[in-house]
Protein backbone atom coordinates (compact mmCIF):
# COMPACT_ATOMS: atom_id res chain seq x y z
CA UNK A 1 0.00 0.00 0.00
CA UNK A 2 1.48 3.36 -1.02
CA UNK A 3 0.41 6.93 -0.27
CA UNK A 4 2.06 9.34 -2.70
CA UNK A 5 1.96 13.12 -2.16
CA UNK A 6 -1.05 14.91 -0.70
CA UNK A 7 -2.17 15.14 2.93
CA UNK A 8 -3.46 12.60 5.44
CA UNK A 9 -5.20 13.88 8.57
CA UNK A 10 -6.38 11.74 11.53
CA UNK A 11 -6.48 8.45 9.65
CA UNK A 12 -6.24 5.08 11.39
CA UNK A 13 -4.58 2.46 9.19
CA UNK A 14 -4.67 -1.23 10.10
CA UNK A 15 -2.64 -3.90 8.32
CA UNK A 16 -2.62 -7.63 9.09
CA UNK A 17 -0.77 -9.84 6.65
CA UNK A 18 -1.88 -13.47 6.31
CA UNK A 19 0.95 -14.57 3.98
CA UNK A 20 4.11 -14.91 6.08
CA UNK A 21 6.41 -15.93 3.23
CA UNK A 22 9.24 -13.38 2.90
CA UNK A 23 8.56 -10.73 0.27
CA UNK A 24 11.41 -9.62 -2.06
CA UNK A 25 13.37 -6.75 -0.49
CA UNK A 26 12.46 -4.25 -3.22
CA UNK A 27 9.57 -4.66 -5.66
CA UNK A 28 9.39 -3.53 -9.31
CA UNK A 29 8.46 -0.01 -8.12
CA UNK A 30 11.48 0.21 -5.81
CA UNK A 31 9.27 0.03 -2.72
CA UNK A 32 10.48 -1.63 0.47
CA UNK A 33 7.49 -1.27 2.80
CA UNK A 34 4.23 -3.11 3.14
CA UNK A 35 2.93 0.41 3.90
CA UNK A 36 4.69 3.36 2.22
CA UNK A 37 4.43 7.15 2.56
CA UNK A 38 6.19 9.16 -0.16
CA UNK A 39 6.14 12.98 -0.06
CA UNK A 40 3.12 13.01 2.25
CA UNK A 41 2.06 15.65 4.79
CA UNK A 42 0.87 13.68 7.82
CA UNK A 43 -1.27 14.88 10.73
CA UNK A 44 -2.00 12.70 13.78
CA UNK A 45 -2.34 9.33 12.06
CA UNK A 46 -2.53 6.00 13.91
CA UNK A 47 -0.89 2.82 12.59
CA UNK A 48 -1.63 -0.74 13.71
CA UNK A 49 0.43 -3.27 11.74
CA UNK A 50 0.84 -7.02 12.24
CA UNK A 51 2.77 -9.82 10.57
CA UNK A 52 4.60 -7.78 7.95
CA UNK A 53 6.72 -9.84 5.54
CA UNK A 54 8.25 -6.85 3.68
CA UNK A 55 11.69 -5.35 4.18
CA UNK A 56 9.93 -2.61 6.21
CA UNK A 57 6.55 -2.78 7.87
CA UNK A 58 6.19 0.95 7.21
CA UNK A 59 8.49 3.19 5.20
CA UNK A 60 8.43 7.01 5.28
CA UNK A 61 10.30 8.85 2.52
CA UNK A 62 10.47 12.67 2.20
CA UNK A 63 7.43 12.96 4.45
CA UNK A 64 6.59 15.42 7.21
CA UNK A 65 4.22 15.68 10.15
CA UNK A 66 2.96 13.87 13.23
CA UNK A 67 2.23 10.21 13.87
CA UNK A 68 0.03 9.91 16.95
CA UNK A 69 0.41 6.21 17.68
CA UNK A 70 2.29 3.29 16.10
CA UNK A 71 1.77 -0.33 17.11
CA UNK A 72 3.69 -2.98 15.19
CA UNK A 73 3.81 -6.68 16.00
CA UNK A 74 5.78 -9.54 14.45
CA UNK A 75 7.72 -7.98 11.57
CA UNK A 76 9.79 -10.36 9.49
CA UNK A 77 12.43 -7.67 8.90
CA UNK A 78 12.44 -3.95 9.95
CA UNK A 79 9.39 -2.36 11.55
CA UNK A 80 9.73 1.44 11.05
CA UNK A 81 12.06 2.83 8.39
CA UNK A 82 12.22 6.59 7.72
CA UNK A 83 14.43 8.42 5.22
CA UNK A 84 14.76 12.11 4.28
CA UNK A 85 11.81 12.97 6.50
CA UNK A 86 10.83 15.36 9.29
CA UNK A 87 8.54 13.47 11.65
CA UNK A 88 7.21 13.56 15.19
CA UNK A 89 6.19 10.24 16.73
CA UNK A 90 4.00 10.66 19.82
CA UNK A 91 4.06 6.99 20.83
CA UNK A 92 5.75 3.89 19.39
CA UNK A 93 5.11 0.35 20.61
CA UNK A 94 6.91 -2.44 18.73
CA UNK A 95 7.34 -6.11 19.62
CA UNK A 96 9.01 -8.92 17.68
CA UNK A 97 10.93 -7.42 14.80
CA UNK A 98 13.48 -9.79 13.27
CA UNK A 99 15.74 -6.91 12.29
CA UNK A 100 15.60 -3.25 13.47
CA UNK A 101 12.55 -1.99 15.32
CA UNK A 102 13.15 1.66 14.33
CA UNK A 103 15.58 2.78 11.59
CA UNK A 104 15.95 6.55 11.04
CA UNK A 105 18.14 8.09 8.33
CA UNK A 106 18.80 11.43 6.61
CA UNK A 107 16.27 13.49 8.55
CA UNK A 108 14.96 15.14 11.69
CA UNK A 109 12.90 13.03 14.06
CA UNK A 110 11.32 13.37 17.49
CA UNK A 111 9.88 10.59 19.66
CA UNK A 112 7.84 11.39 22.76
CA UNK A 113 7.58 7.82 24.04
CA UNK A 114 8.68 4.39 22.79
CA UNK A 115 8.49 0.82 24.03
CA UNK A 116 10.59 -1.61 21.97
CA UNK A 117 10.94 -5.32 22.74
CA UNK A 118 12.40 -8.35 20.98
CA UNK A 119 14.22 -6.45 18.24
CA UNK A 120 16.45 -8.91 16.40
CA UNK A 121 19.14 -6.34 15.60
CA UNK A 122 18.90 -2.73 16.81
CA UNK A 123 15.98 -1.44 18.85
CA UNK A 124 16.63 2.01 17.38
CA UNK A 125 19.16 2.78 14.67
CA UNK A 126 20.00 6.42 13.87
CA UNK A 127 22.23 7.10 10.89
CA UNK A 128 23.33 9.25 7.97
CA UNK A 129 23.28 12.82 9.28
CA UNK A 130 20.05 12.46 11.25
CA UNK A 131 19.08 14.59 14.24
CA UNK A 132 16.89 12.78 16.76
CA UNK A 133 15.34 13.69 20.11
CA UNK A 134 13.71 11.07 22.33
CA UNK A 135 11.92 12.08 25.51
CA UNK A 136 11.28 8.65 27.03
CA UNK A 137 12.02 5.09 26.00
CA UNK A 138 12.06 1.49 27.21
CA UNK A 139 14.02 -1.22 25.40
CA UNK A 140 14.16 -4.89 26.32
CA UNK A 141 15.31 -8.24 24.92
CA UNK A 142 17.11 -6.94 21.83
CA UNK A 143 20.58 -7.17 20.30
CA UNK A 144 21.51 -3.47 20.50
CA UNK A 145 19.57 -0.84 22.43
CA UNK A 146 20.51 2.47 20.77
CA UNK A 147 22.90 2.78 17.81
CA UNK A 148 23.94 6.20 16.49
CA UNK A 149 26.30 6.45 13.53
CA UNK A 150 27.57 8.40 10.53
CA UNK A 151 27.36 12.12 11.39
CA UNK A 152 24.14 11.68 13.36
CA UNK A 153 23.30 13.58 16.53
CA UNK A 154 20.89 12.12 19.10
CA UNK A 155 19.64 13.43 22.45
CA UNK A 156 17.68 11.19 24.85
CA UNK A 157 15.98 12.49 27.97
CA UNK A 158 15.18 9.21 29.72
CA UNK A 159 16.02 5.71 28.48
CA UNK A 160 15.70 2.36 30.28
CA UNK A 161 17.38 -0.65 28.65
CA UNK A 162 17.24 -4.24 29.86
CA UNK A 163 18.60 -7.55 28.53
CA UNK A 164 20.54 -6.54 25.42
CA UNK A 165 23.98 -7.29 23.96
CA UNK A 166 24.99 -3.60 23.86
CA UNK A 167 23.02 -0.79 25.46
CA UNK A 168 24.69 1.95 23.38
CA UNK A 169 26.77 1.92 20.21
CA UNK A 170 28.13 5.13 18.69
CA UNK A 171 30.35 4.77 15.65
CA UNK A 172 31.30 5.46 12.05
CA UNK A 173 30.05 2.79 9.64
CA UNK A 174 30.20 4.17 6.09
CA UNK A 175 33.34 5.62 4.53
CA UNK A 176 31.61 8.76 3.21
CA UNK A 177 30.68 9.79 6.76
CA UNK A 178 32.47 10.10 10.10
CA UNK A 179 31.52 9.57 13.74
CA UNK A 180 28.37 10.40 15.69
CA UNK A 181 27.17 11.84 19.01
CA UNK A 182 24.77 10.42 21.59
CA UNK A 183 23.84 12.45 24.66
CA UNK A 184 21.64 11.01 27.41
CA UNK A 185 20.22 12.87 30.42
CA UNK A 186 18.94 9.89 32.43
CA UNK A 187 19.88 6.32 31.62
CA UNK A 188 19.73 2.77 32.97
CA UNK A 189 21.39 -0.31 31.46
CA UNK A 190 20.50 -3.49 33.35
CA UNK A 191 21.02 -7.22 32.85
CA UNK A 192 22.99 -6.56 29.66
CA UNK A 193 26.33 -7.95 28.44
CA UNK A 194 27.91 -4.60 27.53
CA UNK A 195 27.08 -1.00 28.40
CA UNK A 196 28.69 0.74 25.43
CA UNK A 197 30.79 0.51 22.31
CA UNK A 198 32.13 3.85 21.07
CA UNK A 199 34.78 4.30 18.38
CA UNK A 200 37.49 6.96 18.34
CA UNK A 201 35.53 9.23 15.99
CA UNK A 202 32.38 9.34 18.11
CA UNK A 203 31.20 10.49 21.52
CA UNK A 204 28.77 9.26 24.19
CA UNK A 205 27.72 11.43 27.13
CA UNK A 206 25.55 10.11 29.99
CA UNK A 207 24.71 12.65 32.69
CA UNK A 208 22.78 10.58 35.21
CA UNK A 209 22.67 6.82 35.69
CA UNK A 210 19.26 5.64 36.95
Amino acid sequence: VTFFKGKIDNWKIQFDNKDLRPYPGVDENNLTGCLNFYDVEITDITLDLKNSNCEDSVNFVRSTGTIKDVKIFNSRFDSIDADFSNLIFRNINISKSNNDCVDLSFGNYSIDSMDLTFCGDKAISIGETSEVKIKKGNIKNSNTGVAVKDYSYAILDQININKVEYCYQVYNKKAEFAGAFLGIDRSSCNNSKNIKKVDSRSKLEIKNEL
